[in-house]
């Protein structure tokens, strides 16, 4: 974990919401999602849907593949919400998921060019933890280029 999200500030938040993603990319590429549990709190909705997702994708001889997702923007103005939960808003975009087997590839979902997500967490004693992760936009492509003939 990056030295600036060990703290209890606007810039650690920031950091430690991006570091949260880089656990995540973690868990796509290996299977492995113990970094990001060790990060995420258990009402943390979203965080569980992406261990199922990430645990899906490793059942016996299948793997993942692509799925990264590039962290383009963090911001937060570090105020303390009604729940004690701090908040940052998340700009990224992520690789189509591949899912793979034996046989080659399973399953090949969509890439998303741009994905708002707004990441809540509390700081507890002397760390963060992901609280909430919830979804507030998702970009199509057609935003992006909207001179592309599909659109």
């Amino acid at each position: 974990m990056p030295v600036e999200a060990k703290t209890a500030s606007k810039v650690g938040l920031e950091a430690f919401a991006e570091y949260w993603y880089e656990t995540a990319n973690y868990g796509y590429e290996t299977g492995d999602t113990s970094l990001t549990q060790a990060v995420s709190g258990p009402e943390c909705e979203t965080c569980a849907n992406y261990f199922e997702v990430v645990e899906g994708g490793y059942i016996g001889d299948d793997w993942m593949a692509n799925s990264a997702i590039e962290v383009l923007q963090v911001h937060s103005d570090y105020v303390l919400t009604p729940d004690g939960r701090y908040q940052a808003v998340v700009y990224f975009r992520q690789e189509a998921m591949e899912y793979y087997g034996p046989e080659g590839l399973q399953l090949e979902g969509e890439a998303d060019l741009g994905v708002v997500q707004l990441f809540e967490a509390v700081w507890e004693g002397d760390h963060w933890v992901a609280a909430n992760i919830a979804t507030m936009n998702v970009l199509d492509k057609c935003q992006f280029h909207p001179e592309d003939p599909d659109c």
